[in-house]
């Protein structure tokens, strides 16, 4: 089972990247997609998931999952729910538009997280592929979406999560959907499914 979840990480991990430019950060985040990764990653955080888990140090891969693979697993999902967020016309024009976004990979001043580090896909398999993994501190490995900004009010985050202890064992992976409150702060909505599962 766990060689499985790896499995699936690694190729989600290089499937992610081939859609996109493989050039390091030729955009900025703007001020909203910082604001909902952030206020994605306290949330999952503060879960019950993650209790037994405060003290670990939180590792975040730094290449993204690429906003074409997130709106292909939303899409896959949708048998699940009675009407979809992004209509026809705006899947065709999503598709086309992230033809050419180029890759995006995480740094730590993304982050509000103190103790978050970030990590190269390549140096991440070296840890396991060597089982350095044994003489590193407790770890929480993210590997998480720039998010999808649907509208002014929604946008949604893919991830997946996992114990950095035996190299990686998931934890947790999803598609969560995000939006704006009143006061214009973006919060957790509800949890939409996994295709990792």
């Amino acid at each position: 089972m766990r060689k499985n979840v790896l499995d699936i990480l690694i190729i989600t991990l290089t499937f992610s990247c081939s859609f996109s430019i493989k050039t390091k950060n030729k955009f900025e985040l703007s001020k909203d997609e910082k604001e909902i990764i952030n206020s994605f990653l306290e949330n999952e955080l503060a879960s019950a998931t993650y209790r037994y888990r405060v003290n670990n140090n939180i590792v975040v891969i730094e290449k993204t999952i690429s906003k074409k693979q997130v709106l292909h697993d939303y899409l896959s999902l949708l048998r699940n729910y009675k009407e979809s967020l992004i209509d026809s016309v705006q899947v065709i024009k999503m598709n086309y538009e992230l033809e050419k976004e180029p890759q995006y990979y995480w740094k730590t001043t993304d982050f509000i997280i103190e103790k978050l580090q970030t990590q190269s896909l390549e140096d991440f398999k070296k840890t396991i592929k060597t089982e350095e993994y044994f003489n590193l501190p407790q770890r929480i490995i993210f590997h998480l979406s720039v998010p999808l900004i649907i509208n002014d009010k929604e946008a949604i985050v893919s991830f997946m999560s996992g114990s950095g202890d035996t190299g990686f064992t998931s934890i947790n992976s999803g598609i969560i959907l995000m939006t704006k409150n009143k006061d214009e702060k973006w919060i957790f909505k509800r949890f939409l499914g996994s295709v990792y599962y």
